[in-house]
């Protein structure tokens, strides 16, 4: 049977607390379907020697709700292995928003983040006034991650 990927020879961890151990990894359909030694080959393989093959990471702590709008690969956390980003911490997010307040929000991130305000103001669609508005935006981004969002208290209140 030839599996849609194989990766040979890493050092798996699986995530559970277990130790990491050598072995292979198939996917097919977009699911683990053989771990251990692999047989068969793959359409598609890579040689994990030396390195680790990891479950993706959830990184909890984001601040790239501007971001994602200039680099939906939300880069530099996809070069480490997340998978998942946590936006709209601290209590600063750009939804709810009523089209007045979008420098306002703007000038809240720039405060926490020092990114420039006209970038935040030029990188996102602002085409949205509640939250649900908001994440069709951010879907339409197609972020390279899984990403969830917080409603922020700053927005909310304004």
């Amino acid at each position: 049977m030839a599996h849609e990927l194989v990766i040979r020879n890493g050092r798996i961890i699986d995530g559970t607390g277990a130790e990491a151990r050598a072995g292979d990894l198939a996917i097919d359909d977009g699911i683990i379907s053989a771990l251990g030694k692999v047989e068969g080959s793959g359409k598609r393989e890579i040689d994990a020697d030396g390195l680790a093959v990891t479950p993706g990471f959830i990184d909890l702590h984001t601040h790239l709700d501007a971001q994602i709008g200039w680099d939906p690969e939300m880069t530099p956390i996809s070069w480490h292995g997340v998978t998942t980003a946590l936006m709209g911490n601290c209590g600063v997010t750009f939804a709810p928003c009523r089209p007045d307040d979008t420098e306002l929000l703007a000038g809240m991130m720039e405060t926490v983040e020092d990114i420039p305000k006209n970038a935040i103001l030029t990188g996102l669609p602002w085409d949205w006034e509640d939250y649900g508005g908001y994440l069709d935006a951010i879907e339409r981004l197609r972020p390279a991650l899984n990403v969830a969002g917080l409603v922020g208290h700053c927005a909310v209140r304004f």
